[in-house]
């Protein structure tokens, strides 16, 4: 059975299951006439610490998150852990890679691009994760980036900051139009009301379904730019969760999403 196969097949079971709650079972409809398939991940950019208390929350909710880390700043102050990283791995989320630095590897020669990408899957590697997704530190790249770096390096996509803009684009498509460069609404920073982050999935929805990547940084209150409150996650986590017990919308990984091989990380 194919991933979408499998995704349709529980949205079948969640509407049926609430059919038969209000006794109307024969009422179903045909999954072919389901509503559009709506996948959101939760991303949490560059290790910091204060996304490790969200742990919980996800695990009752049932949703896996993506984490993309930089490996040289694992370990330093107010960023996650090696032991972090992997009590996350082990419930069920992703690691995945952003740079050694959180440098900008359009900007590099492509040697140093190469090694902030390769030896990033490296040091992931070397503490037992296994990092499969990208996302490109500031949005930046290019066509060299995409194909003579990051798929060099044997990552499965990469992700911008960018592209949907929920006028003419409301989602990323599913398989993405080009997987080394998934498109993201804005990231939520300090002042972005909890409505609009939930708009971006309800926008989807209603404009054919897709796939909508949420991007956080801080979880605080206000400690950041890009930032929002403990409160408003909470909410958005619990709102979430009533897409998916109604059959709106699945919650996955980048690496869920995507798919494709693990390819053995090297250097350079």
């Amino acid at each position: 059975m194919t991933r979408w196969n499998r995704i349709r097949g529980h949205r079948s079971r969640v509407v049926a299951a609430a059919a038969l709650a209000a006794g109307s079972l024969l009422a179903v409809p045909a999954i072919a006439h389901a509503a559009p398939l709506t996948v959101v991940t939760i991303q949490f950019d560059d290790g910091n610490a204060d996304t490790y208390q969200w742990v919980a929350s996800l695990n009752t909710h049932g949703f896996p998150a993506t984490f993309y880390v930089n490996s040289g700043s694992i370990e330093t102050a107010g960023h996650l852990t090696w032991a972090q990283l992997t009590a996350l791995s082990q419930a069920g989320n992703e690691i995945a890679s952003h740079t050694i630095n959180h440098v900008d590897i359009k900007k590099l020669k492509l040697a140093d691009a190469r090694f902030q990408v390769c030896q990033d899957r490296v040091n992931l590697a070397a503490h037992g994760l296994q990092p499969e997704s990208f996302a490109y530190p500031f949005g930046d790249y290019n066509a060299t980036v995409e194909t003579q770096v990051v798929q060099y390096c044997g990552d499965n996509s990469a992700r911008t900051v960018t592209g949907v803009n929920d006028k003419t684009v409301f989602a990323e498509t599913m398989p993405p139009l080009d997987p080394y460069a998934t498109r993201t609404p804005a990231d939520p920073k300090r002042g972005t009301p909890l409505a609009t982050i939930e708009g971006y999935v309800t926008y989807a929805e209603q404009n054919g379904g897709g796939w909508v990547q949420l991007t956080f940084h801080h979880i605080c209150d206000g400690c950041d730019a890009y930032s929002i409150p403990a409160a408003m996650m909470q909410s958005l986590l619990d709102w979430l969760s009533t897409q998916v017990s109604a059959g709106a919308v699945a919650v996955e990984t980048t690496k869920q999403v995507i798919g494709g091989p693990y390819v053995t990380p090297f250097c350079c």
